[in-house]
Protein backbone atom coordinates (compact mmCIF):
# COMPACT_ATOMS: atom_id res chain seq x y z
CA UNK A 1 0.00 0.00 0.00
CA UNK A 2 2.89 2.33 0.73
CA UNK A 3 4.84 1.55 -2.13
CA UNK A 4 2.09 1.92 -4.36
CA UNK A 5 0.90 5.55 -2.59
CA UNK A 6 4.76 6.67 -3.28
CA UNK A 7 4.54 5.35 -7.10
CA UNK A 8 1.70 7.50 -7.53
CA UNK A 9 3.19 10.25 -6.08
CA UNK A 10 5.81 10.03 -8.26
CA UNK A 11 4.04 10.01 -11.13
CA UNK A 12 1.95 12.80 -10.33
CA UNK A 13 4.86 14.90 -9.47
CA UNK A 14 6.70 14.16 -13.39
CA UNK A 15 3.22 14.52 -14.56
CA UNK A 16 3.28 17.94 -13.17
CA UNK A 17 6.22 19.28 -14.17
CA UNK A 18 6.27 18.18 -18.19
CA UNK A 19 4.91 21.47 -18.84
CA UNK A 20 7.47 23.32 -17.33
CA UNK A 21 10.37 21.50 -19.43
CA UNK A 22 9.01 22.99 -21.98
CA UNK A 23 8.30 26.12 -21.28
CA UNK A 24 10.15 28.90 -23.49
CA UNK A 25 12.14 31.81 -22.09
CA UNK A 26 9.52 34.54 -20.55
CA UNK A 27 8.48 37.09 -23.15
CA UNK A 28 9.61 34.88 -25.81
CA UNK A 29 12.72 36.54 -26.28
CA UNK A 30 16.29 35.56 -26.13
CA UNK A 31 18.19 36.73 -22.75
CA UNK A 32 21.74 36.80 -24.60
CA UNK A 33 20.70 38.76 -27.70
CA UNK A 34 18.32 41.68 -26.56
CA UNK A 35 14.75 39.77 -26.69
CA UNK A 36 13.58 40.64 -23.66
CA UNK A 37 14.38 37.63 -21.38
CA UNK A 38 15.48 37.85 -17.86
CA UNK A 39 18.10 40.14 -17.92
CA UNK A 40 15.83 42.88 -19.83
CA UNK A 41 16.58 46.14 -17.61
CA UNK A 42 13.28 47.66 -18.18
CA UNK A 43 11.63 44.49 -17.24
CA UNK A 44 13.13 44.66 -13.69
CA UNK A 45 12.13 48.21 -13.61
CA UNK A 46 8.86 47.86 -14.54
CA UNK A 47 8.96 44.75 -11.71
CA UNK A 48 10.49 46.98 -8.69
CA UNK A 49 7.86 49.94 -9.83
CA UNK A 50 4.71 47.47 -9.45
CA UNK A 51 5.73 45.93 -6.13
CA UNK A 52 6.36 48.82 -5.22
CA UNK A 53 2.95 50.19 -6.36
CA UNK A 54 1.55 46.85 -4.99
CA UNK A 55 2.86 47.67 -0.71
CA UNK A 56 2.28 51.17 -1.15
CA UNK A 57 -1.92 50.07 -2.05
CA UNK A 58 -1.49 47.27 0.64
CA UNK A 59 -0.13 49.76 3.10
CA UNK A 60 -2.93 52.06 2.18
CA UNK A 61 -5.69 49.25 3.10
CA UNK A 62 -4.52 48.51 6.37
CA UNK A 63 -4.46 51.89 7.55
CA UNK A 64 -7.78 52.48 6.14
CA UNK A 65 -8.73 49.45 8.34
CA UNK A 66 -6.98 50.52 11.44
CA UNK A 67 -8.68 53.90 11.17
CA UNK A 68 -12.49 51.54 10.86
CA UNK A 69 -11.36 49.51 14.01
CA UNK A 70 -10.12 52.63 16.18
CA UNK A 71 -13.95 54.25 15.37
CA UNK A 72 -15.42 50.84 16.78
CA UNK A 73 -17.76 51.28 19.72
CA UNK A 74 -17.45 48.04 21.63
CA UNK A 75 -20.09 46.54 23.00
CA UNK A 76 -20.57 43.15 25.27
CA UNK A 77 -21.36 40.16 22.75
CA UNK A 78 -19.24 41.40 20.06
CA UNK A 79 -16.59 39.15 18.38
CA UNK A 80 -13.05 41.06 19.09
CA UNK A 81 -11.16 41.66 15.74
CA UNK A 82 -8.37 38.81 15.27
CA UNK A 83 -6.15 41.83 14.73
CA UNK A 84 -6.24 43.13 18.81
CA UNK A 85 -5.78 39.26 19.94
CA UNK A 86 -1.72 39.56 20.28
CA UNK A 87 0.06 39.69 23.44
CA UNK A 88 1.21 43.21 22.94
CA UNK A 89 -2.54 44.45 23.69
CA UNK A 90 -3.31 42.11 26.72
CA UNK A 91 -2.77 44.24 30.23
CA UNK A 92 -2.63 43.02 34.02
CA UNK A 93 -5.53 43.68 35.62
CA UNK A 94 -3.88 44.60 38.84
CA UNK A 95 -1.80 47.87 37.44
CA UNK A 96 -5.01 49.59 36.12
CA UNK A 97 -7.21 48.68 39.12
CA UNK A 98 -9.96 46.37 36.88
CA UNK A 99 -12.25 43.61 38.23
CA UNK A 100 -9.99 40.08 38.34
CA UNK A 101 -10.93 37.90 35.34
CA UNK A 102 -12.40 34.33 35.73
CA UNK A 103 -10.32 31.48 34.37
CA UNK A 104 -10.48 31.66 30.59
CA UNK A 105 -10.50 35.37 30.55
CA UNK A 106 -8.51 37.81 30.13
CA UNK A 107 -8.22 41.89 29.79
CA UNK A 108 -7.43 44.00 26.85
CA UNK A 109 -6.56 47.70 25.96
CA UNK A 110 -7.72 48.78 22.80
CA UNK A 111 -7.81 51.96 21.90
CA UNK A 112 -8.26 53.54 26.03
CA UNK A 113 -10.77 50.65 26.19
CA UNK A 114 -10.68 47.74 28.85
CA UNK A 115 -12.37 44.71 27.18
CA UNK A 116 -12.44 41.47 28.77
CA UNK A 117 -12.70 38.38 26.21
CA UNK A 118 -13.13 35.02 27.06
CA UNK A 119 -12.05 32.15 25.03
CA UNK A 120 -14.48 32.54 22.51
CA UNK A 121 -13.03 35.65 22.04
CA UNK A 122 -16.11 37.19 23.01
CA UNK A 123 -16.73 40.93 24.87
CA UNK A 124 -17.72 40.17 28.27
CA UNK A 125 -17.36 43.52 29.89
CA UNK A 126 -16.38 46.91 28.35
CA UNK A 127 -14.42 49.69 30.92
Amino acid sequence: MKQSLTAMALCLTVWLSIPVAFAGPPHGGNPGRGGGGFFDSTNEYRDAVSLQDLQERRRQREERGFERLKQLKWQTGYTMPQHYRSDRYKVDYNYYQLPRPKHGQQWYKVNNDYLLIDDDNTIIQVH
